[in-house]
């Protein structure tokens, strides 16, 4: 698929505020994959990513030889990035450093890179995997990212992100860093994948002490005295911790709404007095 970006429409529709002045007109966006191929992706190929296809149905839910080539991807995070990203997928991973300008070699690499990924996989699985993966090498999207972008990284991450060594660092970079939409995720994906609770029956007590570490001998308290035992957090005190902070987080959201809608009215009122006054 060959994607053609008008380099005039991005800086018609605007792509918020930089620190460098000239970033509306100089940049890489017409040249790599980008958030904007995922976009395509999913327009292009809607029926392929859903693992639908009339009359080849067993075509479409069957693992075949696959290779994808990009010539260009923004890597921030160079190649062990990519390589940490898709390699735990099952990919055989290709990555070629792009130099910044190869008339200069002494400058080095830049962040940009070429990958080819070469797999045995359903095509489903590839096109979902370069749809999520990619705006998060490029940790960059070029559009609003609300809270139905936690839908679609759910939907899209079905069956694979929940257990992804960098799962974490996937929903961040996904969701732009913004803590009352990616705290929420994790804790969907980790119930999604939440662990049994603790035995009470043999083997239990064992695992329990396992755990339980002594503080260092050089280590005091306030009274001079030497430290107790200190437990560490167990995977059910780090999934009751994640859901405390995504109910934080949406309620803050919901705060600040309410205060939006709040301020909204106000300034309504204040004109319509103003409007009786002048009448």
């Amino acid at each position: 698929m060959l994607l053609d970006i008008d380099p005039v429409g991005l800086v018609r529709r605007g792509r918020g505020v930089s620190s460098f002045a000239l970033a509306q007109y100089v940049n890489d966006r017409p040249y790599v994959a980008s958030s904007f191929l995922s976009v395509a992706l999913v327009n292009v190929f809607k029926s392929a990513m859903a693992g639908t296809c009339k009359g080849y149905e067993e075509l479409a839910a069957s693992a075949i030889p696959l290779e994808a080539w990009l010539p260009v991807v923004p890597a921030r995070g160079g190649e062990a990035l990519v390589r940490r990203l898709f390699e735990p997928l099952g990919y055989q991973v290709e990555v070629t450093p792009i130099a910044l300008d190869p008339a200069y070699a002494d400058w080095g690499d830049g962040r940009h890179v070429g990958l080819r990924l070469v797999a045995k996989r359903r095509l489903s699985e590839l096109l979902t995997h370069l749809y999520v993966l990619l705006p998060v090498l490029d940790d960059d999207k070029h559009y609003w990212v609300d809270e139905a972008e936690i839908d679609k990284l759910m939907r899209r991450g079905e069956g694979w992100l929940a257990a992804h060594p960098e799962r974490d660092l996937i929903v961040r970079r996904y969701l732009k860093k913004q803590a009352h939409l990616y705290y929420p995720a994790l804790v969907q994906l980790d119930e999604a994948t939440a662990p049994d609770e603790e035995p009470d029956g043999p083997g239990g007590e064992e695992q329990l002490e396992e755990r339980v570490s002594f503080a260092r001998p050089a280590a005091r308290s306030g009274r001079g005295g030497p430290q107790g035992i200190r437990r560490s957090p167990g995977p059910g005190s780090r999934l009751r911790s994640r859901r405390a902070a995504g109910a934080a987080a949406s309620r803050r959201l919901r705060a600040h709404r309410r205060g939006r809608r709040l301020g909204a009215g106000t300034r309504a009122g204040r004109a319509t007095t103003e409007a009786r006054c002048d009448a």
